[in-house]
C-alpha cells in the first residue's frame, strides 16, 4: 500500500479539530509546514505547488533566538539582565520576524495537535509526519484523499 506503510509517515485526520472551513475543489491548497533547523522543509518551489498557499514555521526558532540572546552574557545576574535587555532593544526586524514566526508556529502546532516534526498540514484537515519534502508529502496526502473517496 504505497509508501504509506512506512513507520515514519503517518497521515492523521484532524476531524473535529479542524479550525477552518473545509476547502472546496476550486480553492487553492493551503499547506502549513512545521520544521526544525535540523530537518528543514524542501520543495516549496516545485511546479505542482505553484497555486498552493504555503507557510513554513521554524518551530525551534525561539530556542535559537533565546540562545543567540544569551550567548556571551556575563555571569552576574544583574549585569546579564541589563545586557540582555540592551540586546532585545536593538534587535533588527528580520530577527523579530523570525521569532514571531516561531512563536506563531508553535501555537498553530498546539492548535492542530502536531506532536513531532517535520509535520505538514494540508487544508487544516490532515497531517503528514516525518516527510520534509512538500511534494512527497503532497503525494501521500493525495493518495489518502483517493482512498477516502473509494
Amino acid at each position: 500500500m504505497l509508501a504509506l506503510s512506512n513507520a515514519l509517515v503517518a497521515l492523521t485526520l484532524f476531524g473535529p479539530l479542524a479550525f477552518s472551513a473545509p476547502a472546496e475543489a476550486s480553492d487553492a491548497l493551503v499547506i502549513e509546514a512545521f520544521a526544525t533547523s535540523e530537518q528543514p522543509i524542501v520543495g516549496a518551489e516545485h511546479e505542482r505547488l505553484r497555486t498552493a498557499t504555503i507557510t513554513i514555521y521554524a518551530v525551534d526558532g525561539l530556542e535559537r533566538f533565546e540562545s543567540e540572546l544569551s550567548e556571551g552574557l556575563p555571569a552576574d545576574p544583574d549585569t546579564a539582565k541589563a545586557a540582555a535587555l540592551r540586546r532585545i532593544q536593538h534587535l533588527d526586524d528580520a530577527r523579530m520576524v523570525s521569532a514571531k514566526n516561531a512563536a506563531y508556529g508553535l501555537a498553530k502546532a498546539v492548535q492542530y495537535g502536531v506532536d513531532r516534526y517535520p509535520a505538514i498540514v494540508f487544508d487544516g484537515r490532515a497531517v503528514v509526519y516525518g516527510v520534509p519534502d512538500l511534494v512527497e508529502a503532497l503525494d501521500h496526502y493525495e493518495a489518502w484523499q483517493r482512498e477516502q473517496t473509494r
